[in-house]
């Protein structure tokens, strides 16, 4: 369910990605480079959310069947229905059906705070979040820049709601509009916005919550309340605009990477670490502490505005065509293929060799964007590889 309504703001994210690139190209608002991977990241989000999500429902479904509140002291459903009823007599309110959906739309919103501040305070959870502020950009395309990882944590912080007889699909269309809330926020184009300030998210508070600043780090969790930041201590205003990114920069725009640098990076830590109390601690502690076995907790480094230069390798005009291309080829494939699975005229398995081939073609398309010279053999391999899928296709 949240996935079909995702579906269908998907056409309105594009177009006002699109106005903003055009209203904001005195402002240097995109570059090619880094919107191509923001896109190629959420293509990825989608491929695997679709296997997670069918997980997510099924797991939801039996909590909520067999172990929630309704089930074991025998209570009546959770009032679903809604708030709007067309009878006879025309259209009718129902106050109890409202009541019940603004719970869970708050709920929601109350536990998205939560996990999206555990992402940021504790490094297991860090790794599967990162991805979405590896960009140095921030720009509308960088809401679609998810990581393959993320919605595994995000349902599983949920699962409480299934405990209170809470539907699943009335839990994954508040998920939705929550989701859809959020992609707006991110635009450096929207100053502050009077009243709304107080109360809600706005693209003020998300710029903070995208710097590196660290006067900046670790604030603005809200998802669409930026109350419960104001209520447990997240809060920072926005004094000057800040610079975007991670406080050590990912010098690449492949999404593979984005989606995989803090795994690897972690393991390389906790097998590098001699006490099994330090290895569970680099696990469940902040992204910048470290043992003593290792130096200590890791510096925040100041950042020198009048120095400081954003990745941005020089590539031909003609590799920068022809990475373009190529990621339209991957998006239309995409969702072609999204398509074909969600209306059971492919199998999980043909799905899951398509998912492992998008894989190896974005790594591809980052050796593109990165300037990486000699990347022909892997762009005929992958079509080689793809020509060998589509035949199954038959």
């Amino acid at each position: 369910m949240q996935e079909t309504i995702l579906d269908k703001a998907v056409p309105f994210f594009l177009g006002l990605a699109l106005i903003e690139f055009i209203w904001g190209r005195r402002k240097s608002v995109y570059r090619w480079n880094d919107s191509v991977s923001d896109l190629a990241t959420g293509i990825l989000y989608s491929f695997t959310g679709v296997i997670i999500t069918l997980g997510a429902i099924l797991l939801y479904d039996k909590i909520r069947i067999y172990y929630s509140v309704q089930s074991l002291f025998h209570l009546g459903e959770f009032p679903s229905s809604s708030p709007l009823l067309k009878t006879a007599e025309g259209w009718q309110f129902n106050l109890e059906s409202f009541l019940a959906w603004t719970f869970v739309l708050l709920a929601v919103d109350f536990i998205y705070y939560w996990f999206h501040r555990a992402t940021h305070e504790i490094h297991f959870l860090w790794a599967c979040h990162v991805t979405h502020h590896s960009s140095e950009e921030f720009n509308l395309t960088v809401a679609l820049r998810q990581s393959m990882f993320q919605r595994i944590f995000e349902y599983t912080f949920n699962l409480p709601l299934a405990l209170l007889g809470i539907p699943w699909w009335m839990f994954f269309i508040c998920h939705g509009i929550l989701k859809i809330y959020q992609f707006w926020v991110h635009t450096r184009l929207i100053g502050k916005l009077g009243w709304m300030e107080k109360v809600l998210l706005t693209p003020s508070h998300h710029r903070v919550h995208h710097g590196r600043d660290p006067e900046y780090l670790d604030k603005n969790h809200g998802g669409i309340l930026i109350l419960w930041d104001r209520w447990f201590g997240t809060y920072a205003e926005e004094k000057k605009e800040p610079i975007y990114g991670l406080t050590e920069p990912l010098p690449t725009f492949n999404p593979i990477w984005a989606n995989l640098h803090v795994y690897i990076s972690l393991w390389n830590l906790v097998k590098a670490t001699p006490s099994w109390k330090d290895k569970l601690l680099l696990l469940i502690k902040k992204p910048d502490w470290r043992p003593e076995s290792l130096g200590g907790e890791k510096k925040v480094p100041e950042i020198n505005r009048s120095t400081y230069t954003k990745f941005d390798p020089t590539i031909s005009n003609s590799r920068k065509v022809y990475g373009v291309l190529q990621f339209m080829v991957l998006a239309g494939l995409s969702v072609y293929l999204l398509k074909l699975i969600k209306l059971g005229k492919m199998s999980l398995l043909l799905y899951s060799g398509f998912g492992v081939w998008f894989f190896f073609a974005f790594l591809s398309l980052g050796l593109v964007w990165n300037g990486r010279t000699k990347m022909e053999k892997w762009e005929v391999l992958k079509f080689v590889l793809l020509g060998a899928l589509v035949w199954n296709l038959k």
